[in-house]
C-alpha cells in the first residue's frame, strides 16, 4: 500500500507538535522515534512516476485509443450458426459432446 508523502509529512507535524507539548523526556523521546520512523519510510520509498490512466485533458478515451483496443472493425466474423452442420449417422445432435 502506497501512502502519499504529504500524509506522512502531516503525521510528522502532528507528532512534532505533541513532542513539543510533552511534559516528560520519555514521552518526548517516543514522539521523536515515531518521527524518525516516518522519515525512514519516506527515504526508503522508491520514486514512482505517475501515469494517468485516462486522457488528462478530457478524461475520456480518444478515438485512436478505442481503435487500438477494439482492433480493425472492417473485418466481419461469420456467425458459425449460419454455416452448414455436417451430421453423421452416429451423431445425435449439433453439440460436440453429443455422441
Amino acid at each position: 500500500m502506497d501512502i502519499p508523502i504529504s500524509k506522512l509529512l502531516i503525521k510528522m507535524e502532528t507528532e512534532l507538535a505533541k513532542a513539543k507539548n510533552s511534559h516528560s523526556d520519555k514521552e518526548r523521546r517516543e514522539r521523536i522515534v515515531v518521527i524518525q520512523s516516518l522519515c525512514e519510510l519516506i527515504l526508503d520509498e522508491k520514486p514512482q512516476q505517475v501515469q494517468p490512466l485516462l486522457s488528462p485533458s478530457t478524461g475520456e478515451i480518444s478515438n485512436s485509443e478505442l481503435q487500438k483496443m477494439m482492433g480493425n472493425m472492417s473485418t466481419v466474423v461469420k456467425n458459425p450458426s449460419t454455416t452448414s452442420v455436417r451430421k453423421e449417422d452416429e451423431a445425435n445432435g449439433d453439440s460436440l459432446f453429443d455422441f
